[in-house]
């Protein structure tokens, strides 16, 4: 009895875990979250697992109010590509919300930064 016990609680944590790990997840973004760059960003791009549907999403600067971004992309995709608006020298936080394949709304936040300075040239090979 003890067996069939352990058996049947092993076989419902796999079944668990496995039905998690097959959720869509964000594997890169544009920009990374924690980067800082000396141009803003032209557009956001969110690369995730597998297929999601955009909801959402929102930019900050600094302590300034929430904006919503507009012109979003509506399709069932793994790579979105969110128009950018124009962004000055600043602290930026983008919000965003997805629906999974199987209905499930996934939440993120980008954090980036737009250097005053431009990013300086690499040097050149010798």
């Amino acid at each position: 009895m003890k067996k069939l016990l352990l058996v049947c609680l092993w076989i419902g944590l796999f079944s668990a875990s496995s039905a998690y790990a097959a959720h869509a997840k964000l594997v890169k973004s544009t920009p990374e979250d924690g980067s800082v760059a000396g141009t803003p960003p032209s557009a956001f791009v969110l690369e995730f697992t597998e297929p999601v549907t955009l909801h959402e999403a929102f930019i900050k600067k600094d302590n300034d109010k929430e904006t919503a971004l507009h012109k979003l992309p509506h399709s069932d995709v793994k790579t979105i590509t969110i128009p950018a608006p124009s962004l000055t020298a600043g602290n930026y936080v983008l919000d965003w919300s997805v629906f999974t394949h199987d209905s499930i709304v996934l939440h993120g936040r980008i954090r980036f930064s737009v250097s005053s300075e431009s990013v300086a040239a690499a040097p050149a090979a010798q």
